[in-house]
């Protein structure tokens, strides 16, 4: 009787504006990076991880792309140190002492407020790792900017479409709590 039913949008627009960074880190990786552009191909990860903290910036505080952009970019600033020999260090110790920093720079985030979780933590240093192992075994794909580039768009586009994995609820956590659809 009069009630006016307040709709809310399928997507919330704090979501949708966190992929306008995504989608230019995405023009970014496919236009500039070897082998199409002249941006060296080592400093893909160094973009991916501030395309992720940029994505997250935008998002807010409880955005969930908080620990993967710190991971990914403490990360992707030391293959950019090895690889372009800004430091003259083994390879294996610099990485692994960088994903520990960004792992502990995502915690303490976590412990002020920030979205971040145990599992986004992990799932960034397995990202990385899996990506230096896929690499080594020479998966030739992998050695190209434009399909991280490829990625991104993917994931943005299956995100704003409803169709990201990432966003079904409906699984329930050890206590019976309805478990939350990443934001």
């Amino acid at each position: 009787m009069g009630m006016v039913q307040e709709q809310t949008p399928a997507v919330p627009a704090s979501r949708r504006w966190r992929w306008v960074p995504v989608l230019l880190g995405a023009l970014v990786l496919i236009l500039a990076v070897e082998p199409v552009g002249g941006v060296p191909f080592y400093s893909t990860p160094l973009i991916l991880g501030l395309v992720y903290l940029a994505a997250a910036a935008v998002g807010g505080r409880r955005a969930t792309l908080w620990a993967p952009g710190l991971v990914i970019t403490v990360w992707g600033a030391a293959v950019v140190a090895v690889f372009s020999d800004t430091i003259s260090a083994d390879f294996t110790a610099v990485a692994i002492t960088a994903l520990g920093v960004g792992a502990t720079a995502a915690a303490l985030l976590g412990r002020i407020g920030f979205g971040v979780d145990a599992l986004s933590v992990g799932l960034s240093v397995l990202f990385a790792g899996l990506t230096q192992l896929i690499a080594s075994l020479g998966l030739g794909i992998l050695g190209y900017g434009w399909f991280y580039g490829v990625l991104l768009g993917v994931w943005v586009l299956s995100d704003l479409t409803g169709l990201s994995p990432l966003l079904r609820g409906g699984a329930v956590t050890r206590s019976g709590r309805p478990t939350t659809p990443l934001r």
